[in-house]
């Protein structure tokens, strides 16, 4: 979605004239008006605000929402999408002439981030800031609670107009705001067995079919009581503490004895 005009190099009638870099006879780099027409590319901000409605990060006013149906996702998930549509609508506009204009986009998806956490967490906007900065970042913990990495999320501080980002390829009819992301869980296999923490063996996934059998109506038995404190549809295992899962050896194991939380 770009929009293309071609404005004389007189702003009588309203275009845009074009400037051009000239050095003077001392070496001195100035801006001048030129005559001619320029060409310019323009994101087109209405249309880009209507799929951000669509998607549900803003009003039609452009009032930034909690997208709720992302509140059941880990909160490094949450920003990291985020930080997806930030960047993927940056990269793409890059080159247009009101390139500054974008920068009402990241403030719409950066406090829509914000109501989104403040609405998984069931607290205000500004304890959101409090817990994960005026950045909105977070620190993820490994083994032992020691730091492993830190997701953030995505913000331009340049918004000086670059028309030579121009980035070539073929993109018919692209939907830059295209994130209707189906993800109920999210898989851990890269992670090392949350019950003794082993990481070199093979790692499965223990999950159950529907998690409405954890609901309130039916008492969880056996290992899905653990599930259900940690509000997990699956978690990472090893191929030894999966076979004692299914025995039965697990079936009194507290949170407390896990090698660490899978959050």
């Amino acid at each position: 979605m770009i929009d293309f005009c071609t404005n004389p190099g007189s702003t009588s009638n309203g275009g845009e004239a074009k400037v051009v870099l000239q050095k003077t006879s001392k070496g001195k780099t100035i801006q001048r008006r030129s005559t001619g027409w320029a060409t310019i590319m323009k994101a087109p901000m209405e249309k880009v605000l209507k799929r951000l409605k669509e998607r549900g990060f803003c009003t039609g006013e452009g009032e930034p929402t909690a997208k709720g149906l992302w509140t059941s996702l880990d909160a490094d998930q949450i920003i990291q999408l985020y930080s997806s549509v930030n960047r993927g609508l940056q990269n793409y506009y890059r080159f247009v002439d009101n390139w500054k204009q974008c920068s009402r986009i990241q403030y719409i998806l950066k406090f829509s981030l914000a109501k989104t956490l403040a609405q998984k967490y069931k607290i205000s906007v500004p304890q959101v800031f409090q817990r994960f900065g005026k950045d909105l970042s977070l620190l993820i913990k490994g083994r032992g609670g020691k730091p492993d990495r830190q997701v953030s999320f995505y913000q331009n501080q340049d918004w000086v107009k670059k028309k030579l980002a121009f980035q070539g390829g073929s993109q018919d009819d692209m939907d830059v705001v295209r994130t209707l992301v189906r993800l109920r869980t999210r898989s851990k296999l890269g992670k090392p067995c949350c019950i003794c923490g082993e990481a070199q063996k093979q790692i499965e996934m223990h999950h159950i079919r529907h998690i409405r059998k954890l609901s309130n109506k039916r008492v969880a038995t056996g290992f899905n009581r653990l599930l259900r404190a940690m509000n997990r549809k699956q978690v990472p295992v090893c191929s030894d503490c999966h076979w004692k899962i299914h025995r039965g050896e697990y079936d009194g194991l507290k949170l407390s004895n896990l090698a660490y939380p899978p959050r």
